[in-house]
This record gives structure tokens, C-alpha cells and sequence, in this order.
């Protein structure tokens, strides 16, 4: 089965189309990668794309599934059976620059970019669907689709001026908020893209720690929920085999899993409960039946649960 990648004839939601002669396939050659619904991360990774080609004005490819993930498998089972059709690329623009109008058509174009990843997504490509991503020395940044829009916006707002051979740019009230500028008077157009650069640069920025502090909290909540049902083992209230069952529980509901652990009863102490009258105050002094007659009834079922070898050497 092919997928369309890209159809340079269609403008996309952010109001653009993508030039299939600028494209930059070669790091996406050598790591072809699909992804779910554009998740970069090794969880989304769900198999990898094959006879990657420029048809024309299509950019197609064959994907291939990773049959050994059950999700992928999944998704897969998905495209196999027609349920999902779309493809959605994963670009990098490079610069605001690469967004030109195109004088003939009067449509604006991304004439240069990189393609870093291919998703199989809901909505199909040729629709409208792509992601845009900005890299930076930290790494790959995902750009929210807001943000992309309001940059966008921006970059036409110069476009227009500049085909104008104007310098300076009276920005929208949106555009002009977004910068911090005045939208009551015309700013040099440098300044303005200082301003859109810097805005990016702080989103980047900010979007770095809050990634790092969700996986401190992931880690806190990972060592909370572990000596959480760990210490339930060790008490006899669960069994080992059961312990990803109650981690996972923890992650979806932590305080469900403290109040199922807290209301489960753990081994009795039977040391303890067996020192009275009519009993022998310890397992270990039930060498014989007499012995064993000697316990309580509740101790004699105790007995027999948890020592079965030793219960069946008494009546042999």
C-alpha cells in the first residue's frame, strides 16, 4: 500500500503549500521513520517508511509496521483494513524566508525545507495535514499549531510589506500583543523578525522545562507507587506476579490504589496469635499431631494452608 506524504497542489491549514523540489530528504532517508500522529518519541515510533519517491507533485511512500509492537500492530491492522488513509509530514521551514508568494498564483509556497518525520494520522495529507518543527541546538521543538499560525501570520504581514520594498510594518493587534510592540505604529521590519525569533526562542525555552519537570514528576510518582506496592508484598498483601498490575493502577489513580492496598489484609502473624492456652505458642513447637491438636482452630487452618508438607507428615 502507498501513502501520499505531500501533494504540492494543496494549501494546508496554516495556508501555504509545500514545494516537493524543496524538500530535503536525506536525514529522513536515513532514519525513515512513522510515527503516531506526530509523538516524537520512541513510544510513537510504530514502524518505517519504504520507496520514498517525488510522483509528479506527490511525495509518496510504502510503509512498513513494526509486527513485533502490539500497537503498531494495531495501527497497522487499521491501514490494512481502510480505517486509516492519511499521512501527515513532520517539517522543519528553516526561516520565514522560505514562505514566498508565488506571483502568478498569488498563493503562498514553502519553497525550501527539511522533512524529519512522517505520521500516520486520521486526517489524510492531501486534506491539509502537516506538522511544523523548529531545530535548534537543544534539540527538535515541536511549534503548537497556534504558535506556527501566529508566526505565520506574521510572516505574510512582512511578506506584504516587503513586496512593497517597504522597511518598516504595522503589525495587527494579535501580531503586535504576540512581540510586545505598539500596533498603533510602524516597526522596522528586523525588529519585527528579532521579535518573532526571540518569541520562539522563549516558547522553546519554556516548553524544555516543563518537559523537565513532567518527568521529575513522573520519576517522584514512579518511586512512590513502587515502595507503595512493594511494601504491600513484603507485608503478604499482594504477590510479586501482581505488582505491574498495581503500578499501573497507581499511575491512573493514586489514591484508589492506597485505599485498595490499605483495606487488603496482609499474613497473620501467627506468632503472635497462637500464644494463648490450648495452643503451642509457635509453629516451629508443631513437631507432632498432639502438637497440632493443641492449636486453636483458626491456627490448625493456618497450618494447613501455609505448611502443607509438614500438615501431611502429621497424619502419615
Amino acid at each position: 500500500m502507498k501513502f501520499v506524504l505531500n501533494d504540492e497542489t494543496k494549501v494546508n491549514q496554516y495556508g501555504f503549500k509545500v514545494l516537493n523540489a524543496g524538500l530535503d530528504l536525506e536525514r529522513f532517508k536515513k532514519n525513515p521513520v512513522i510515527l503516531d500522529y506526530h509523538h516524537p518519541n520512541n513510544f510513537g515510533v510504530i514502524g518505517r517508511w519504504e520507496d520514498i519517491q517525488i510522483e509528479g507533485h506527490l511525495l509518496t511512500a510504502k510503509p512498513v509496521f513494526d509486527e513485533e509492537d502490539e500497537y503498531s500492530r494495531r495501527i497497522a491492522g487499521k491501514v490494512k483494513r481502510g480505517f486509516l488513509r492519511g499521512a501527515s509530514l513532520g517539517l522543519n521551514p528553516y526561516s520565514l524566508d522560505n514562505i514566498q508568494l508565488n506571483a502568478a498564483t498569488q498563493e503562498y509556497e514553502l519553497v525550501k525545507s527539511e522533512v524529519l518525520e512522517a505520521s500516520i494520522v486520521a486526517i489524510p495529507n492531501n486534506a491539509n495535514a502537516i506538522k511544523l518543527y523548529a531545530t535548534s541546538e537543544q534539540g527538535m521543538q515541536e511549534l503548537e499549531d497556534s504558535k506556527a499560525q501566529q508566526i505565520l501570520l506574521m510572516a505574510t504581514e512582512i511578506r506584504n510589506y516587503k513586496s512593497k520594498s517597504m522597511k518598516t510594518i504595522k503589525l495587527s493587534a494579535t501580531a503586535a500583543m504576540a512581540l510586545a510592540l505598539n500596533a498603533d505604529t510602524e516597526h522596522d521590519v528586523s525588529v519585527v523578525n528579532e521579535g518573532i525569533m526571540k518569541l520562539k526562542a522563549e516558547r522553546d525555552e519554556a516548553k524544555q522545562k516543563l518537559d523537565e519537570l513532567e518527568q521529575i514528576e513522573k520519576d517522584r510518582k514512579a518511586k512512590l507507587a513502587g515502595d507503595l506496592v512493594d511494601q504491600a508484598i513484603k507485608e503478604g498483601k499482594i504477590t510479586a506476579p501482581e505488582r505491574e498490575d498495581y503500578i499501573k493502577l497507581y499511575a491512573s489513580n493514586p489514591d484508589l490504589c492506597k485505599s485498595v492496598l490499605d483495606k487488603l489484609p496482609g499474613k497473620t502473624n501467627l506468632a503472635g496469635k497462637i500464644g494463648n492456652p490450648g495452643t503451642a505458642g509457635n509453629f516451629a513447637d508443631v513437631k507432632s499431631l498432639d502438637d497440632f491438636e493443641k492449636l486453636n482452630l483458626n491456627a490448625q487452618i493456618e497450618f494447613k494452608t501455609n505448611y502443607p508438607e509438614q500438615y501431611k507428615s502429621l497424619f502419615n
